[in-house]
């Protein structure tokens, strides 16, 4: 896993989220070769660190990264990196996420914060 940082130089991380789309005319044909080196260099990342999850995209072919660093640029540089990426075999989207601001301070005094916060499905409902 990544080392922690010197005391004072802590590293500003964000999460990244990147997704791929086969290049129009890609096809499983052309990925398959490249798979187990693709594989296995998401799999150095995360064990590093860097990438913290990797999904399948249920919507289409391809997947879906985490990536835990300083920015997209960061995260772009990785997956320039990827077999499938350097072969021009696909196209990679970013989203940056920040920690959200604690909601409860948009909240009015007098609005109930108090258990249960899931009441969307009744318990009656959820059998």
């Amino acid at each position: 896993m990544r080392a922690k940082p010197v005391a004072g130089t802590e590293e500003i991380l964000m999460k990244i989220i990147a997704y791929d789309k086969f290049r129009s005319g890609v096809t499983m044909e052309h990925i398959t070769p490249f798979l187990q080196e693709e594989v296995s260099n998401v799999w150095r990342l995360w064990k590093a660190g860097i990438v913290r999850e990797n999904y399948a995209r249920a919507d289409e072919p391809g997947v879906v990264i985490i990536f835990e660093v300083q920015d997209i640029e960061t995260a772009r540089t990785y997956t320039e990196d990827f077999p499938l990426t350097k072969a021009g075999l696909l196209e990679w989207s970013f989203i940056a996420l920040q920690i959200p601001l604690p909601i409860e301070t948009l909240f009015r005094q007098g609005i109930d914060l108090n258990p249960p916060f899931d009441r969307t499905i009744k318990p009656s409902e959820a059998n």
